[in-house]
């Protein structure tokens, strides 16, 4: 095999190098592809080939397009600094944080006009991310009391946005 690996090697490396470097444009890519085609050889001593040479250039087709792959994913692109402005920011605009503002005021108005515990329930529930489950057990109530509390609570906000509908803005 090592024999005959040799021989495959002279009569087909250096076109296979010809073909590589070609299509890649570099010389030192292409021979480390060629190397790396006859290992893949090596590494598959078993597999029955009718064409070495077709064999030989379908292997080193697919190590060139893994490489050209491989080097499109590590490559970066350099963008004009002027650019970099219309790159959207991370804070919100002062009137977009100015609106939230004024919408949280307006929802922790509408919620501080339930009872107490309605409040409690869906403030445990829609803010802290409690599921009924453990609102239930923190406050050592029923579930179905959970519910019927965040029903009221919704029910309220929902009334409030329709009367006044400037409120949700």
């Amino acid at each position: 095999m090592v024999g005959d690996l040799k021989i495959a090697f002279n009569a087909h490396g250096p076109e296979l190098n010809r073909y590589l470097r070609r299509r890649l444009g570099d010389a030192h890519t292409a021979s480390d592809l060629v190397q790396d085609t006859f290992v893949r050889v090596i590494e598959r001593p078993d597999t029955r080939v009718q064409d070495l040479r077709a064999y030989l250039y379908t292997i080193a087709r697919n190590l060139m397009l893994n490489h050209r792959k491989q080097e499109a994913r590590r490559r970066t692109h350099c963008v004009p600094h002027e650019w970099l402005g219309e790159i959207a920011a991370d804070t919100p605009s002062p009137e977009d944080a100015v609106d939230s503002r004024l919408q949280l005021e307006r929802l922790q108005h509408m919620i501080g006009q339930l009872p107490l515990r309605t409040q409690q329930i869906f403030v445990l529930n829609r803010i802290d991310g409690l599921t009924h489950a453990e609102v239930a057990c923190t406050l050592r109530i029923s579930e179905s009391a959970v519910q019927k509390h965040l029903a009221m609570a919704i029910q309220h906000v929902t009334r409030c946005l329709r009367t006044h509908p400037g409120m949700s803005r």
